[in-house]
């Protein structure tokens, strides 16, 4: 493969295309690609102009399917005949210039597989690949580096991490051999460089043992990552330095624990810290020995809306005798000033997650920080600070990193925007423990706490996700796992203190020994989805063996829902707007539940929940999605989806949800029913104000809603609102519901003398399309709606009233609500399936009309409301205005319109037509023709 020698070079070639423009910017990898410090949370100052060196970017590559490499001594070689992208895994598109083709439906590459011809998207996890890659690439070691006297000067090469077993040569010399695929190692590089031009060959081997190897969802549920995924870059430093440097902050104390560990021939005397406050205020401290604490006065705290953070230069004193107190090392760090504990809730018998001495509510999504362009590796920096952004802008203030240990930068963007964290561990596959797999996963579990202590936004560990690993069902009947992963818990929580761990994030209700009593769900009916919600909060009080393995207890842990939804992993690209706003609702009546981890943030690969598409593209919720995922909530207690006939009480009460740090002395509940009528006005009938309670760190019934139904009808919209004494907005949520005072006849009189005569949508007595016709409803909307794909028509018989002179009609209105017909009805996006319908009655066109697209969102409420998908369309109108003698006359017979709905082959958008019935889509009218008379 011959590529063009600069990366910047290939994406302008790249951009140039019409296919560029479907890879976002902040996917298009720089030259080198990942050009920033992979370690901002342990970086060492600059030394002669240049304090570190990046390799990233091309590197001559070839697959090893014999394992004859090393036999052979490919470490000689330069001739490798391939050329990768480092730092992305050769599953991944981007490693082989193939990034522009990435995206919602490509995300892997076949150059991977061993018979790719043969790979498809059903059995592309299980396909034979690859399992051995070598790299090589040249470097030179910058000026004033020169001086590597081993008791001086060291020259280290770093890996961020490659995945799994890792073999350096420097120059043909080996350097050394890692195991595993998460975290960092490093190879002091110095006595083998040469003068000038240095090779470097790697060798990695992803041997795919799901037995024994930490890969957590690769492989046997997403694209797996093999060889080297993160930064790879060189660094001078002392013979003597830090290996680790972990900062305690002391809330109460208003100080800084500094705890560091060196390594080298020297004897260190003590620390100098340099503390920068978010304030730009610097102070010097000098620490004897290397554990000590420095103040932190009147701290700026870390909280997710001040993610406030300490700067920290660390410099290791004492010389090689220990006699002169001179730097032998330094690391640049941060710090966030914030303490993270267990505590009862004011008032309360059960525990809640407490930050900086308050109870924090968690609004959380999954985040499984895959993406279809690197796979594991994000293409660029940008692209990760956008991902952790976006989870705010949805209102999110927590994410629980799901199953993969993830690059610091991304920990760094969390602590920099201010979103908390739970960091899962990954799992060896779905077998039991063997005692391999404890060890690697042990050593795994260490090196990452070691890693990422410093990040304030971390605020739990969890060490299993539901059972993986550890022998699924069998594992409530299996006492020494479950001893293994009480000590593995035990572990955690000496490794870090200042965190809580979690044992196995359950949906096997199999808890062990545990900091969060979690449980997950994933159930699309509101009444199922209600019940056991309820039979999670009625069974979780001290002592309670509920949610916990045989012999176990409940004590007073926090109780969360770490993961939940109505659209499961396996249940296709489908809409989740109407699901996340009842399931959100129902959650935030407990006040038992301390938080919740909505799946997911964002898609990934065949999986379609998220927020975002996997290419990043935002959903259309059809609401604001802030107005759930927010501290400060009001929970309406009343099913999802009535039908209430006018006349009917109707009745539910109301929660308030204050979790705000900030107290509301006063408070005002503002309600309102507004009602969207068939000709798609909007009217309210009814609203009411009064003041209410509004306590802090409680959810509290404020009132009930009680009133007799309008006599309306249309698509109702309760409206409830909390504001302060200002009028200022606290909290809002909404109810959506039928008025149907029963079915409207097909032919009326109107009052000013005119006829609307309706039909419904499978009333058609001709259709032909290119694809088939779909009615998409059974039961109550089995007539609701009907969809024809890509080009062709539909065909309807209206008569005129006997009492309706032909002569005397002076014009026809067709009135209908239509939408493109897209394949599978996904939730709306960015992504448009336009389509152009001509109406025409009796032969002769009266109005060509876009049809944007096929939406698919809670707007769509009486869709739901009569169990199908939220699919909804545009209240389309046309007339036949002066031309409506010459349409009577076309008649094949007197008073006989024949109304077609169609998307010609001719037309510039042939995406379909779906056409909606008056109980379902938008809005509440069926298609219907209005004549107008002299």
């Amino acid at each position: 493969m011959a590529w063009v020698p600069s990366i910047i070079a290939l994406l302008i070639l790249l951009s140039a295309s019409a296919a560029a423009m479907a890879m976002p910017s902040f996917a298009r990898p720089s030259d080198p690609p990942r050009p920033e410090h992979p370690r901002p949370d342990f970086h060492r100052g600059r030394r002669h102009g240049v304090d570190w060196l990046n390799l990233n970017g091309l590197w001559r590559f070839q697959f090893d399917p014999e394992d004859v490499g090393e036999r052979e001594q490919w470490f000689t070689r330069d001739d490798f005949a391939e050329e990768i992208l480092v730092p992305f895994c050769w599953e991944s598109p981007l490693a082989w210039g193939e990034g522009e083709r990435a995206g919602n439906d490509v995300w892997y590459s076949t150059r991977v597989y061993l018979e790719p011809d043969k790979v498809t998207r059903e059995n592309y996890r299980d396909a034979p690949r690859h399992q051995i890659g070598w790299y090589v690439r040249h470097f030179e070691v910058p000026p004033g580096w020169g001086d590597r006297d081993a008791a001086k000067r060291r020259i280290v090469l770093h890996f961020c991490a490659a995945d799994w077993e890792t073999a350096v040569w420097v120059n043909g010399e080996f350097m050394g051999r890692h195991e595993g695929g998460y975290t960092p190692f490093e190879f002091d590089v110095t006595d083998a460089l040469a003068e000038g031009r240095n090779r470097l060959t790697v060798r990695v081997f992803d041997p795919q043992d799901h037995s024994r190897q930490p890969v957590g969802k690769q492989s046997n549920w997403y694209t797996r990552t093999s060889g080297i995924w993160q930064t790879v870059y060189l660094e001078p430093r002392g013979a003597t330095y830090i290996k680790k440097l972990h900062i305690t902050p002391d809330v109460d104390g208003e100080q800084a624990h500094f705890d560091v560990e060196s390594t080298g021939p020297g004897e260190p005397t003590g620390l100098s810290v340099t503390l920068t406050a978010p304030d730009g205020s610097v102070s010097e401290h000098e620490i004897p020995g290397l554990q000590g604490a420095v103040p932190v006065p009147a701290p700026a705290l870390w909280e997710p809306e001040s993610p406030n953070l300490y700067k920290v230069a660390v410099s290791l004193l004492g010389g090689e005798d220990g006699a002169a107190a001179e730097p032998l090392d330094s690391v640049n760090t941060y710090f966030g000033m914030r303490k993270v504990e267990r505590r009862k809730l004011p008032g309360a018998e059960y525990e809640y997650v407490w930050l900086n001495d308050h109870p924090v509510y968690l609004c959380g999504a999954l985040d499984q920080s895959f993406n279809p362009w690197g796979i594991y590796t994000f293409p660029t920096d940008e692209m990760i600070r956008s991902d952790i952004q976006r989870a705010k802008d949805f209102g999110f203030n927590f994410l629980r990193l799901h199953i993969k240990i993830d690059e610091p930068r991304l920990l760094y963007w969390a602590d920099r925007l201010g979103v908390l964290l739970m960091c899962d561990m990954p799992n060896w596959g779905h077998s039991g423990l063997s005692p391999a797999a404890k060890e690697r996963w042990l050593r795994m579990l260490r090196a990452a706490i070691a890693r990422d202590y410093n990040h304030p936004s971390i605020i739990s560990w969890c060490l299993f996700n539901e059972t993986w690993g550890l022998g699924g069902n069998d594992y409530k009947e299996d006492g020494e796992t479950q001893a293994w992963v009480k000590a593995a818990y035990e572990l955690a929580k000496g490794l870090d203190p200042t965190r809580l761990v979690e044992d196995n994030s359950a949906n096997r209700r199999d808890h062990v020994a545990t900091d969060i009593n979690s449980w997950h769900f994933y159930i699309n009916d509101y009444a199922k989805a209600r019940a056991r919600i309820r039979e999670v909060v009625d069974n979780t009080f001290l002592g309670s063996e509920f949610n916990f393995a045989p012999g176990h207890r409940q004590g007073t842990q926090p109780l969360m829902n770490s993961e939940y939804g109505g659209i499961g992993a396996r249940a296709g690209d489908r809409d989740v707007s109407w699901c996340f706003r009842f399931l959100t609702n129902e959650l935030r009546l407990h006040e038992k539940i301390c938080g919740y981890v909505y799946t997911e943030h964002m898609d990934i690969e065949w999986e379609h929940n998220g927020f975002m598409n996997y290419d990043r593209t935002v959903k259309e919720f059809g609401y604001d999605v802030r107005d759930l995922n927010a501290l400060d909530f009001v929970a309406i207690d009343h099913p999802p989806a009535k039908v209430y006939a006018p006349g009917q009480q109707f009745r539910a009460d109301v929660f308030s949800s204050h979790f705000s740090p900030d107290p509301v002395e006063d408070a005002v509940l503002k309600w309102r029913l507004e009602v969207l009528g068939p000709t798609g006005e909007r009217s309210v009938p009814m609203q009411m104000t009064r003041p209410i309670a509004f306590p802090q760190y409680r959810v509290t019934k404020v009132q009930t809603i009680e009133f007799e139904v309008p006599d309306r009808r249309g698509l109702a919209q309760l409206v409830v609102e909390v504001q302060d004494v200002s009028g200022q907005p606290l909290a809002r949520n909404v109810l959506d519901f039928e008025i149907f005072p029963g079915e409207l006849p097909p032919t009326q009189q109107t009052e000013l003398g005119g006829w609307v005569l309706r039909f419904h949508p499978a009333s058609y007595i001709r259709a032909d399309w290119n694809l088939e016709v779909s009615p998409t409803a059974e039961g109550d909307g089995h007539r609701e709606i009907v969809a024809g794909r890509e080009v062709g028509f539909f065909d309807y018989l209206v008569q005129l009233p006997e009492q309706v002179e032909a002569s005397d009609v002076r014009d026809i209105r067709v009135c209908a609500e239509l939408s493109a017909a897209r394949p599978g009805v996904p939730q709306t996006d960015p992504d448009k399936h336009p389509s152009e319908v001509t109406i025409s009655i009796n032969g002769i066109p009266i109005a060509t009309e876009r049809l944007e697209n096929d939406p698919c969102d809670a707007r769509g409420a009486l869709s739901y409301i009569h169990g199908l998908s939220g699919e909804y369309g545009y209240l389309i109108s046309a007339s036949t205005g002066k031309r409506t003698q010459e349409v009577i006359a076309s008649a094949p017979r007197e008073g006989l319109l024949i109304v077609r709905l169609e998307v010609k082959a001719g037309a510039t958008h042939r995406g379909g037509l779906t056409v909606y019935g008056g109980r379902a889509g938008r809005y509440p009218t069926d298609p219907y023709v209005s004549i107008a008379t002299r």
